[in-house]
């Protein structure tokens, strides 16, 4: 192996281990919530899926907030200006702040209206709206303590930023297990753990924000920056908003379709988001590590990194779409599900092996080297065309105008990112994500 290798390979693992494992314990403590639910009641498990959908519309917003920031810090570290990231934490918190406390509100107040958005079944609508309004003073808290996070990761602090989020993680697992099962409190003991450990969570990042190479910088607004964060933000907020929405009208879908495939739908997600840490990981990693370099100026490395990282994005599929079938079929055995819940997951996961191969690449080529440089912008109307002209149109028609089955519609939802890989490739060879998006001086 070429040094020039060894560096590249050193550099992204140490970025994407400590993000991949803090994805997979997010992925691994939501499978051990769903799991205990499960033993408790379905409904519950499921009430609790639906349920998610509002923090779920909520980090759309946050992670166009976070993805914006990580990209210009990222850039503004590998130039060396810690001034500049000061400025950026500040006005990414200005904006997040803003964000959830509307989110927190509006889950306390009206959770019954935004349970009903998701199913039109009765028993999912009152137990849903105990588990919102119960987790409403979360959604406040998570919106800052991800800015803390994101800056801590982009300036190369990932095993500070993993460990954080993961301890709140492991707290949350315990603690559900003494609220569900010990104390009897089912889906309320659920939504108050969360609350519990974003808690814990924040107080820990307040803390270590005495060891960050940063200092935050909240009183100085630059018109300049504030520019450029809102010019790389934005497309990536539409994309966001544009997804999000499409992925909740996947859930409305399949909710209105019977609580048998809820309940398998509910937990096939589960398992595709253990599957894809580690893609998620390699695809955060290179981004910020491919950010640091453009950001420098090394346009001949840029170009390379951003080769490499294209091609172990298939590997890393394959490699997901394994972990897919074992962690799918380990959930299948393990989870206490009525027989026709049983059959249909078991098709759900042989079909998430597949999806999570073509997830897999574009998260990496699209989220990691697109929009390291810059380039937030063709997730975006690409995502428009396949989502709303061709998968949405598609499954609502089979759904509800053929009446198709299920399972059927399931797959049709699941093409959505396969569809989009020619077309991804082709944008890739142009090279328009080469680029240093940093300022000479900012005012």
């Amino acid at each position: 192996m070429k040094v020039r290798d060894k560096e590249f390979y050193k550099k992204l693992r140490s970025f994407m281990i400590p993000i991949a494992f803090q994805n997979f314990m997010l992925a691994a403590v939501s499978a051990g919530d769903s799991a205990m639910l499960g033993f408790v009641d379905e409904n519950a498990m499921a009430a609790v899926s639906l349920a998610g959908n509002v923090q779920f519309v909520q980090n759309l917003f946050l992670s166009a907030i976070g993805c914006g920031g990580t990209i210009m810090t990222a850039q503004y570290w590998g130039k060396g200006d810690k001034t500049t990231i000061g400025r950026l934490f500040g006005l990414s918190l200005r904006y997040a702040g803003v964000i959830s406390l509307i989110f927190s509100v509006v889950a306390f107040a009206f959770p019954e209206f935004l349970m009903s958005l998701f199913t039109n079944e009765t028993e999912l609508i009152t137990l849903g709206k105990d588990y919102i309004r119960i987790a409403a003073p979360s959604y406040l808290i998570i919106g800052i303590t991800q800015c803390w996070l994101c800056v801590m990761k982009a300036t190369g602090q990932t095993k500070q930023s993993a460990t954080i989020s993961t301890f709140a993680l492991v707290l949350d697992t315990v603690l559900n297990a003494v609220f569900i099962f010990g104390f009897s409190m089912g889906i309320k003991g659920a939504a108050l753990t969360t609350t519990i450990a974003r808690v814990v969570e924040f107080v820990i990042v307040l803390y270590y924000t005495k060891k960050m190479y940063v200092k935050l910088d909240f009183t100085r607004v630059s018109k300049q920056l504030n520019f450029d964060f809102i010019k790389y933000s934005s497309p990536i907020l539409v994309n966001a908003l544009t997804w999000g929405i499409g992925t909740t009208l996947y859930s409305v879908i399949i909710g209105h379709l019977g609580s048998v495939i809820t309940t398998a739908f509910s937990v096939a997600n589960i398992v595709r988001q253990l599957a894809i840490s580690v893609c998620q990981g390699l695809g955060a990693g290179g981004e910020i590590m491919l950010a640091n370099v453009l950001g420098s100026g090394d346009m001949v490395k840029a170009k390379e990194y951003g080769g490499r990282l294209s091609r172990l994005s298939v590997l890393c599929g394959l490699f997901c779409a394994c972990l897919a079938l074992i962690f799918g079929f380990a959930l299948y055995n393990f989870m206490n599900l009525s027989a026709d819940v049983r059959h249909t997951l078991s098709v759900m996961i042989i079909i998430s092996a597949f999806y999570v191969i073509a997830l897999s690449v574009n998260n990496v080529v699209i989220c990691s080297i697109f929009r390291a440089g810059g380039d937030t912008a063709f997730d975006a109307y690409s995502l428009i065309v396949t989502m709303w002209f061709i998968i949405l149109p598609a499954a609502f028609a089979a759904a509800f105008l053929f009446k198709w089955e299920p399972i059927i519609v399931y797959l049709i939802l699941s093409l959505d990112e396969s569809v989009k890989i020619p077309w991804v490739y082709a944008h890739y060879k142009k090279y328009k994500w080469l680029n240093n998006i940093t300022r000479g001086e900012v005012e």
